[in-house]
């Protein structure tokens, strides 16, 4: 904004606005450094009297903001009609004035370590580094960890806060190079829970475990290789088979042995209530257990079928895996009730077997943002001694940054390890349980109003006077209740509310509302969490059509179908350009898995699912048959099984259908027939 004084004085010029533009033009030339906004730092001259500055101040509608050190200086503020740029030339302008000047801003310095490979570590500083595949999109300037920020708490040019060793994080994986030059300087003994020895050194086709570590740990500005998160921090190696026997046997050790954070790249689509029982155990001993959410872009709110990280106890940590973009990367599991946090995954530079380092084009997964979050949590509990897991994991979420797309997918954000770091103590309020109260069919209906009933669970120090509103983004659904009140929440006190929800009556088609819960507490805190509701009803005999993506969390589409009772035959079809599967489940959506890995006697992708029927046939064009079908819901999940992008699609179901022949087959495992001990996927 322009002071009136600037206005006035080129009104008589008879050139309002080109003198205007020509002030703001020299202005801008002089290239002013980053300062804060309505406010200037002034200095009158020695032995000016009081009531000229008095008037300086006052015809030019200025206010002390402070007064300053030393004499006749004041740091003031300015009208909201005036800029620093009109508001210092007028200042100068005074002869009562010595010296004006805007209040500049400074900044923390950024410690950069000497390791030559640091420049091609975005995930630690991303400075807009060039993509490792040719024609792939560079990184965005700050989409990272902002570890050279955390490193040095108070910008001096030293490294205080990369780690002091008194912290040890359990690595359970499939072996390590112990002595890599990155790493060994870190590494304990350790032990092999599959063999039963005290050796986890890694064989010659075992390198995950070596790469996972230097994410952690490797040794920061030692002259050779890469930067982990903590440079000193004491890693315990712990090889293991890939199966719960052994993991549980490793988190046992690891709990003996000191750990007070496990990182766990693996997991799998078993449930297994002895491993549930095991990551309890380490709850008892203040074991903050970080998780690879996995890498096979699924909604783990909905599939659940990615343990350990789909768990549901608070001592887990479960980390989805971001781009250079600052989203989610595109393989990458995700959640917003069940992953609590994103990390960089992709495209990641660390110590390699062989005593090397896993240079252009790096490797990718959510095994890397998940022992890059597990070195961010040693850096916590190293800088705040008496910080509990709970603490640690709470600083972690409400320490972390990012856009709609990691937070609509995630229930916090990217991890910025400088915010968790500085973080003043607060609540840490995140959506612990989601329920859908409606007619009876556990699924929203065009014209239906239902009640969203959402329970809250606060992390860290008490909230009071907790209250939230829930939005939705679309428009496609209408949420009311205004601001509900969730009263107050003592740490690890959950309080639940609900709010009504409801679809158009002429709503159809297949659709993800997403869901905006915007939460405020007093002491001015708050927070916004979000929430995926899937809806898509199908009628009997009329064709629903959809399409299927491939990266835009859009693999699989679940539709629902309300059987009354005495049918003697139910149907559903669907046709399409390529291979789709169908996967049909009574009372509530069908879990599921397509791997990564293959079937080594097939050659085809693994797909685990516990649905009642699945229509698998390599054409696309399915046909599923149930006889003498219960009434009820019949939710009918349609996956993109060949991955082929904008894969169109048509479904029906068929009350009572003419007699057909059905289709089957497809690459698949029915999860009701998996041993009780899945292997373990590396992720």
């Amino acid at each position: 904004m322009r002071h009136p004084l600037l206005l006035v004085l080129a009104s008589l010029t008879g050139l309002l606005l080109p003198v205007v533009e020509a002030a703001q033009a020299a202005v801008v030339g002089a290239g002013l450094a980053p300062h804060r906004d309505a406010e200037v730092l002034v200095r009158y001259r020695d032995g000016a009297e009081a009531v000229s500055a008095i008037t300086a101040k006052s015809r030019l509608g200025l206010s002390l903001r402070q007064s300053l050190p030393g004499a006749r200086a004041e740091l003031l503020s300015l009208p909201a009609i005036t800029s620093v740029e009109s508001a210092l030339a007028l200042l100068r302008a005074d002869p009562a004035v010595e010296l004006a000047e805007p209040n500049y801003l400074r900044f923390p310095a950024e410690f950069i370590p000497n390791d030559p490979l640091f420049d091609q570590q975005w995930g630690l500083r991303n400075s807009g580094q060039a993509n490792f595949f040719a024609g792939g999109p560079a990184g965005v300037v700050g989409a990272d960890m902002k570890l050279p920020a955390a490193w040095d708490a108070n910008g001096d040019g030293v490294p205080d806060r990369s780690g002091d060793g008194s912290m040890i994080v359990a690595v359970i994986d499939d072996g390590f190079q112990l002595d890599h030059p990155d790493l060994a300087a870190n590494f304990l003994p350790g032990t092999d829970t599959a063999n039963g020895d005290s050796d986890p050194s890694a064989a010659s086709d075992e390198s995950h475990g070596t790469l996972v570590a230097g994410c952690i740990g490797a040794r920061g500005n030692n002259g050779i290789g890469v930067a982990g998160v903590a440079w000193d921090v004491k890693l315990l190696p712990i090889r293991f088979g890939f199966d719960t026997a052994s993991a549980i046997a490793a988190y046992d050790y690891a709990r003996g042995q000191g750990a007070k954070i496990i990182n766990a790249s693996y997991g799998g689509p078993g449930f297994s209530q002895l491993e549930l029982e095991a990551i309890a155990r380490l709850e008892q001993a203040d074991v903050l257990f970080v998780a690879a959410a996995g890498n096979n872009d699924s909604n783990i709110d909905d599939s659940q079928l990615s343990y350990p990280a789909n768990y549901a106890l608070p001592n887990i940590l479960s980390v989805a895996a971001s781009n250079r973009q600052d989203g989610i990367a595109s393989f990458s599991q995700f959640g917003p009730t069940t992953v609590d946090i994103t990390a960089p995954g992709l495209q990641i530079v660390t110590t390699a077997l062989g005593g090397g380092w896993s240079t252009s084009p790096g490797v990718t997964g959510t095994s890397f943002a998940s022992p890059y979050t597990a070195g961010a949590a040693a850096l916590v509990r190293m800088s705040y001694p008496a910080a509990d897991y709970l603490e640690t994991k709470a600083r972690l979420m409400e320490g972390a940054a990012g856009g709609d797309d990691i937070d609509l997918r995630v229930a916090s954000g990217r991890l910025d390890v400088a915010a968790a770091l500085d973080l003043a103590p607060r609540p840490n309020l995140v959506i612990d349980a989601v329920q859908l109260v409606d007619d009876g069919n556990g699924a929203l209906d065009p014209g239906e109003t239902a009640q969203l009933e959402i329970r809250l669970r606060n992390q860290w120090l008490e909230a009071t006077a907790v209250s939230g509103q829930l939005s939705v983004d679309d428009g496609a659904a209408t949420v009311g209740g205004g601001a509900q009140s969730f009263g107050n929440l003592a740490r690890e006190g959950v309080a639940s509310v609900r709010f009504p929800i409801s679809l158009p009556a002429g709503s159809s088609g297949h659709r993800q509302l997403r869901l905006r819960l915007t939460l405020s507490a007093a002491g001015g805190y708050s927070a916004r969490r979000s929430l995926l509701l899937e809806t898509g009803r199908l009628q009997d005999g009329q064709t629903a059509r959809g399409i299927l993506q491939t990266d835009l969390y859009d693999e699989f589409h679940t539709w629902h179908f309300d059987a009354p009772a005495g049918l003697r035959a139910l149907r559903f079809e669907s046709q399409a350009g390529q291979d789709i599967d169908l996967l049909i489940k009574r009372g509530q959506p069908a879990r599921y898995l397509i791997s990564l890995d293959v079937d080594p006697d097939s050659g085809e992708q693994v797909f685990e699912t516990d649905a009642d029927q699945i229509g698998g046939a390599s054409s696309g064009n399915e046909s599923v048959t149930l006889d003498n079908p219960a009434a009820g819901t019949y939710f009918v999940t349609v996956v993109n099984y060949a991955q082929v992008e904008n894969t169109a699609y048509s479904l029906q179901a068929l009350g009572n259908p003419e007699p057909a022949q059905g289709s089957g087959g497809g690459a698949f495992l029915a999860f009701g027939l998996l041993p009780a001990l899945w292997p373990r996927r590396r992720h």
